[in-house]
């Protein structure tokens, strides 16, 4: 087990464990040195204390977390650091299927005239997609009385509807954002 020692209001303290460095008064730039290092290195630095204080802080916000009774192998475990989820992710599914998803066609039209066109037009490209698969998933008969669809095929408009609608959502939201961020670059600049 490793042990350091930190530069503490100008002294050299220690050595400390890696359970001791918090209560030792020891933050990110603090500069600490173990065992193995060439020299003294800003704790935020020194990658066994960074995933020390991660895990501390994920626990304390995590109280009831799970404890898996095998140790996953580090390469499986997802990188804290660079886009892993501690969390469980969304399900690609709808909530509701049998409900029409939210249109979001005006909203697409006012946000690519008021902010980012471009991205704008991708808005209204998935929302209006999304229509037309609800549009063809509630058609149901032909004008001869004929079913058009089976029910597998009209689940499969239902869930493209579906997925059109949350990717227009997402459309929204950055050209939303892009057009803020050109309005205060505009504002900022005075132009």
């Amino acid at each position: 087990m490793a042990v350091y020692f930190a530069m503490i209001d100008g002294e050299r303290r220690g050595p400390f464990t890696l359970e001791a460095l918090h209560d030792a008064g020891v933050g990110p730039t603090t500069y600490v040195w173990t065992k193995g290092m060439a020299d003294w290195e800003q704790a935020a630095g020194v990658a066994d204390i960074c995933r020390y204080y991660r895990q501390r802080i994920f626990d304390k916000m995590h109280p009831v977390a799970v404890v898996p009774k095998e140790p996953v192998k580090e390469e499986e475990a997802p990188s804290q650091r660079f886009g892993g989820y501690p969390f469980p992710m969304p399900s690609d599914e709808p909530e509701n299927p049998d409900q029409p998803p939210v249109s979001l066609l005006t909203v697409s039209i006012l946000l690519t005239l008021l902010c980012f066109p471009p991205t704008g037009f991708v808005a209204i490209y998935y929302s209006v997609l999304s229509r037309k698969a609800w549009d063809q998933a509630s058609h149901s008969e032909s004008k001869n009385g004929k079913d058009l669809y089976t029910p597998e095929e009209r689940e499969g408009y239902r869930k493209e509807a579906h997925n059109a609608a949350r990717n227009a959502k997402m459309w929204v939201g950055i050209t939303f954002f892009l057009g803020l961020i050109l309005y205060a670059f505009f504002v900022n600049h005075g132009v």
